[in-house]
């Protein structure tokens, strides 16, 4: 069970990581280095399908994963968070009917242990891409450093937002309908199966939900895909674990 202390670092990292320059500014506490530049993509794991390269396209989407665990140079009992970032080329997203919704789920059967019976969709990942997405999702989800655990994956997109309902959306002082935006969206769950929305409206600070008990028919539609690969990759860490062989 997570500590409160732990959802709120959880929730105060989702507020700065909706800035989508997060990603884009080596040093930022929120994101180290290394996953403000990640050796791996998504989009490496699909070149083999004549996908281009992931450099030649700002990419709307990124899957995020936290673990947790002492810090390294502070006073005992200091814990600290540390986030991979891992961009997936929209042509790969596109590639599917819905989008995220249908991608997310074959991500968690490409990575869930041999034996396990996951199911790909007839359409979904070929043999050969879901081996490659398996390696670099393998390592993405390994801790980063001994003693961490991991605490929750989470999906970074652009969404067509119209404010309804937020009460943070601009007025349009017509008393009609709200402006359509172009909003940036995390949605996260954590292996406590919480649930965090953050939303990030342009020129203004992400606020974020957090449900601790979430309704399945009203959660956002990444929900499954993402509490799927989650599950995923405690079972795939948990039957691979680091040997160093």
């Amino acid at each position: 069970m997570l500590t409160p202390d732990t959802i709120r670092a959880l929730t105060s990292w989702l507020v700065t990581a909706a800035d989508p320059s997060s990603f884009a500014a080596p040093g930022t506490p929120a994101v180290p280095p290394s996953a403000a530049a990640p050796p791996d993509s998504i989009a490496a794991s699909y070149s083999s399908g004549g996908i281009t390269d992931i450099d030649d396209v700002e990419p709307p989407y990124t899957l995020l994963v936290l673990h947790d665990g002492d810090a390294v140079d502070a006073p005992p009992g200091t814990r600290c968070l540390a986030t991979v970032a891992v961009a997936i080329h929209p042509v790969i997203v596109g590639s599917y009917r819905r989008g995220l919704i249908d991608l997310l789920p074959d991500l968690a059967a490409a990575l869930a242990p041999s034996g396990h019976g996951a199911a790909l969709r007839p359409n979904g990942l070929s043999a050969l891409v879901r081996r490659r997405a398996a390696e670099a999702l393998t390592g993405v989800f390994t801790p980063p450093q001994a003693g961490m655990r991991l605490l929750a994956c989470a999906i970074a997109y652009d969404d067509v937002h119209t404010g309804t309902g937020t009460g943070t959306g601009p007025s349009t002082g017509t008393g009609g309908s709200e402006p359509i935006l172009m909003v940036r969206r995390i949605d996260a769950v954590d292996v406590d199966g919480r649930v965090y929305q953050a939303v990030r409206l342009p020129g203004a600070h992400a606020t974020v939900l957090v449900d601790d008990e979430p309704d399945p028919l009203d959660t956002p539609a990444t929900y499954a895909g993402l509490a799927a690969l989650l599950a995923a990759a405690v079972a795939h860490t948990t039957a691979t674990p680091a040997t160093g062989g």
